[in-house]
């Protein structure tokens, strides 16, 4: 498929695993091109990984829950677009609870980070 995406997620549950690894998948077009980073993550959980774990609670770009790497960029999954190649992380700073969800009391709050749309763009 010329047209999927490869899409690596960082993957660690620390009462499991002793190291932290990536795992790769294979997403279609029409679950990558115009669709939001979390979209694709629920389309990861829902037909590769269902052990996944991430936050998506308001889906509105208000709470911050869902921040995280996208590519080395500090993004709300909610609000940004997927691309065809992204390597999607936890925020740094925090301590990891499980995959993608972090401790959210440790490290720098949410408004801390330049989420918008300029600190995106290369």
């Amino acid at each position: 498929m010329t047209n999927s995406a490869e899409v690596k997620i960082f993957r660690f549950d620390p009462t499991v695993d002793e190291e932290p690894r990536y795992e790769s998948y294979e997403v279609p077009y029409e679950y990558w091109c115009k669709v939001k980073v979390i979209d694709t993550l629920r389309y990861v959980y829902e037909n590769f990984a269902p052990g996944l774990s991430f936050r998506e609670p308001c889906r509105q770009q208000i709470c911050g829950a869902c921040l995280m790497l996208v590519n080395k960029k500090p993004v709300l999954a909610c609000g940004a677009f997927s691309e065809k190649e992204m390597i999607i992380e936890p925020i740094p700073d925090h301590r990891v609870l499980k995959d993608l969800i972090v401790d959210l009391d440790e490290g720098k709050g949410h408004d801390e980070y330049d989420t918008s749309r300029d600190s995106l763009k290369e």
